[in-house]
């Protein structure tokens, strides 16, 4: 009988390559390449240029929370994929092994403490001391949370749930968010406007979040009948849209041109999310197309901090990228 090591190397080499084929595949032209290089070096030095500046007690809880949420991450995809494989892969026996899951979860981990270790030496290499406990954290407390789940409960609300997010997606859902934002507003008539602001960028964050859920199953569907994505993206954005022309002038009107702003670029900003999921959704799966999302995202906000100017700019090539990457992703079935 082979080895439990034997059966692990198999395991992990099976999905290292299915991992490398996809980036071959993802980056086949010098070009996307090129531009893949150009955001990561760009990335690494906005960064840096953040945490350098930063007090250290203030940059270690960031670095912490970070680390935390990539080590959450990175246990929810692992185990996963250990379910797959469990269930429809081809190596199931490997994968309901229990000491080569354990040596498979352990390989994934070393790998993603090695990119949090390279980013913390590039950032600010004192932060390590609180980056490998948070990524730690976040991957076991993943792992407990794994155990609460309740399939039952889930199941008995996936029609429910479907109601609500069909019902989001349609254009009168926008303006009646919109009303409901100007009601939740009118207290905040005696606060100050600075205050105004943030409670206004907060429950448009909130709103604007029902509003911009995409469906991934929507996505790729569109995509295999010949939709692009500008018609993909007026779909899910319309209700978005009509939010942002009744809210941001009733906000004008009731609280001022700051606070009116603030709603518009909050909207903006979680518009360019959706825009962002509906494309990388025309590329990948649903798991990895949020992974990616959430990089791209958190790679947005650094930039926006750092470099503000540059910003709109780097939000194009993102956008530009991933939009003549979905074109060869188009299969017409009329």
């Amino acid at each position: 009988m082979r080895g439990a090591g034997h059966i692990n190397n198999r395991l992990f080499r099976h999905d290292c390559r299915i991992t490398i084929n996809t980036a071959r595949a993802t980056f086949a032209g010098w070009y996307d390449r090129l531009i893949a290089a150009v955001l990561l070096l760009a990335a690494l030095a906005t960064i840096r240029v953040w945490f350098v500046d930063r007090p250290w007690h203030g940059a270690a809880w960031v670095a912490c929370g970070a680390a935390f949420i990539l080590g959450s991450g990175a246990q929810r995809l692992v185990t996963a994929r250990l379910a797959f494989h469990g269930f429809d892969g081809l190596l199931a026996t490997d994968a309901l092994h229990p000491p080569t899951r354990r040596q498979y979860i352990a390989a994934w981990h070393s790998i993603g403490l090695a990119l949090l270790t390279m980013i913390a030496l590039v950032a600010r290499p004192s932060l390590l001391i609180v980056g490998v406990p948070g990524y730690l954290a976040g991957a076991l407390a993943a792992r407990l949370m794994n155990g609460f789940r309740m399939p039952g409960t889930m199941a008995s609300m996936t029609r429910p749930r479907w109601v609500i997010r069909s019902w989001l997606n349609r254009p009168g859902a926008g303006p009646a968010a919109a009303v409901l934002l100007l009601l939740s507003l009118l207290p905040a008539r005696a606060l100050d406007t600075s205050a105004q602001a943030a409670v206004a960028g907060i429950a448009t964050m909130l709103v604007v979040l029902a509003l911009s859920i995409v469906d991934d199953g929507i996505v790729r569907f569109m995509t295999i009948a010949g939709h692009g994505s500008r018609d993909i993206v007026a779909r899910h954005g319309k209700s978005l849209a009509l939010f942002m022309a009744v809210a941001v002038p009733g906000c004008w009107l009731m609280l001022g041109p700051i606070v009116a702003g603030t709603v518009a670029a909050a909207s903006c900003a979680l518009l360019l999310v959706l825009i962002l999921r509906i494309l990388a959704y025309r590329l990948h799966g649903k798991r990895f197309a949020n992974l990616l999302v959430s990089v791209l995202a958190g790679f947005l906000t650094l930039t926006a901090y750092a470099m503000p100017v540059v910003l709109p700019f780097v939000a194009i090539a993102i956008v530009w990228h991933l939009q003549r990457r979905g074109k060869a992703k188009v299969w017409l079935l009329t």
